[in-house]
């Protein structure tokens, strides 16, 4: 038995001394100096690691400098407190290092920290990651489509009411990213800090058994256009919990971009406990979505001063299917114009990014006990194809006044082209001290077939005699009226 136990106690310290093996970057020479590059004493760190089997490579308390890393299977990045790699603003240093990219408006790009084709991976510890993003001021064209579905509704109306609409940011080069995992599987990365990405920040592309935990990740509010949060992209069995993004661009996004004439669906998708704040979307599914998306659920979170709260924007002919939203809350307001979004908790719409994209859809989405405070209303918008079995179940939302001069509110809610409508419980409240002029309806429904309706609560917006509208209702329609919200 002693022999047993001798042998056994041989092979668990043989085990644990592989997983615990440490490599330390300083021991590779590099230099706790944010003005000397150190890509390549790091990179000899974790190639030095990969190389013996795995184990940790150790980031110490300090300021490094360097650009792109790759990371090896097996390999534990960790970053301890106090420790910091800043991403190099020398273009030279990335020669060669620039990949391709499925971002709609993105060729290539650069990024601090990159992993291919790897399987076991961790980057963790208390330390950052920071991009040192630059920006630069610029006016943009004066022409614009009045028509165009995203974007253009809210220009025209800017001009109308002569705001700046032409002032825009753009990134300066070479502006990379701070981490991209591209088709890897069995991933962790928790409690780092992501600081100032000059693009997104953190893309997870065509991967598998993601978990990212306690994460926390920042980037101007005025400026940092491009600087997404957290992009998930055509990757599948993903959780995401305990984490606080705070973005100029996207806090979290789901994607099905295509690179390379490749493109990946995005299912079982998890998210959960996270606090969100954008001047774009706090969280949004699209708009590259070239595939589908589906069995994905988002509870438990709290949206804190986004331009637009929950998003679907599906342009690429993708599908969207069986998606849950529940106990969330969202505090939107507007932003400065070239922000996209209105201030609207919730806006979902379908429409095509060009005459020969395919049309995508919509499909079985609830959204389950949710308080809103904005200042826009919630619209979903089928334009070239019907959303499908969409349910608001205990959905509140308090209309607030606009903090800009081009009012864009209009409608509490808004359904247009929609198959199969339930709302149950759903009320409006109207801010009567500060009422805008352009509010309408408590409730507009256009071209919706087979609508549900039950303990509607709302009334009139001021100054307008009616609470709900109704264009165009065809096969089954029940009503139970509305009651009262004063």
């Amino acid at each position: 038995m002693k022999k047993r136990i001798s042998i056994l106690f041989a092979i668990l310290v043989s085990i644990s001394g592989v997983s615990a093996k440490i490599y330390n970057i300083r021991d590779y020479g590099a230099k706790n100096n944010k003005t000397i590059v150190s890509t390549s004493a790091i990179q000899q760190t974790i190639d030095a690691c990969a190389k013996d089997g795995g184990g940790t490579v150790v980031v110490p308390a300090g300021e490094y400098l360097s650009a792109t890393l790759f990371l090896r299977s097996n390999v534990n990045f960790n970053l301890e407190t106090g420790a910091t790699i800043y991403a190099s603003q020398n273009k030279a240093d990335y020669e060669g290092k620039s990949m391709k990219h499925g971002a709609a408006d993105a060729q290539s790009v650069n990024v601090l920290i990159a992993a291919f084709d790897c399987e076991n991976i961790k980057i963790s510890g208390k330390g950052r990651l920071h991009g040192q993003g630059v920006r630069e001021q610029y006016t943009r064209e004066a022409e614009f489509d009045p028509t165009e579905l995203i974007t253009g509704r809210e220009i025209a109306n800017a001009a109308k009411y002569g705001a700046d609409y032409r002032t825009k940011y753009r990134r300066v080069a070479p502006s990379p990213g701070l981490i991209n995992l591209t088709n890897c599987h069995d991933v962790t990365v928790e409690d780092i800090q992501l600081i100032e990405s000059g693009f997104w920040t953190f893309h997870v592309q065509w991967c598998s058994r993601v978990f990212i935990r306690g994460i926390y990740i920042t980037s101007s509010s005025d400026n940092g256009v491009n600087s997404d949060g957290l992009d998930i992209d055509g990757s599948s069995q993903v959780l995401v919990s305990d984490c606080i993004i705070d973005t100029g661009d996207d806090a979290l996004c789901l994607k099905t971009s295509k690179n390379e004439g490749k493109s990946m669906s995005c299912e079982d998708i998890v998210i959960t406990n996270c606090i969100l704040r954008s001047s774009s979307a706090a969280l949004k599914i699209g708009t590259e979505s070239h595939s589908d998306f589906s069995r994905i659920t988002v509870s438990n979170c709290v949206i804190n001063g986004a331009n637009r709260g929950l998003n679907m924007i599906i342009r690429d002919g993708g599908n969207v299917s069986d998606v849950h939203f529940s106990n969330i809350i969202i505090k939107t307001e507007r932003k400065r114009c070239f922000w996209w979004g209105n201030g609207d908790p919730i806006w979902l719409i379908v429409a095509n990014r060009t005459p020969q994209s395919k049309t995508g859809s919509i499909k079985n989405v609830s959204f389950d006990n949710i308080s809103a405070r904005s200042q826009s209303g919630v619209r979903l918008e089928g334009y070239n194809s019907a959303m499908e079995d969409i349910r608001f179940n205990n959905v509140n939302l308090y209309m607030e006044p606009e903090n800009a001069i081009d009012k864009r509110s209009k409608h509490a809610f808004h359904f247009m082209n929609i198959k199969n409508l339930t709302l149950n419980e759903c009320s409006v409240k109207w801010d009567e001290q500060k009422p805008e002029p352009t509010w309408q309806k408590a409730f507009n429904f256009e071209k919706i077939e087979n609508l549900y309706l039950d303990k509607i609560k709302a009334n009139p917006a001021p100054d307008q005699t009616e609470a709900m509208s109704f264009d165009q209702i065809s096969g089954e329609f029940v009503h139970r009226g509305y009651i009262s919200n004063k």
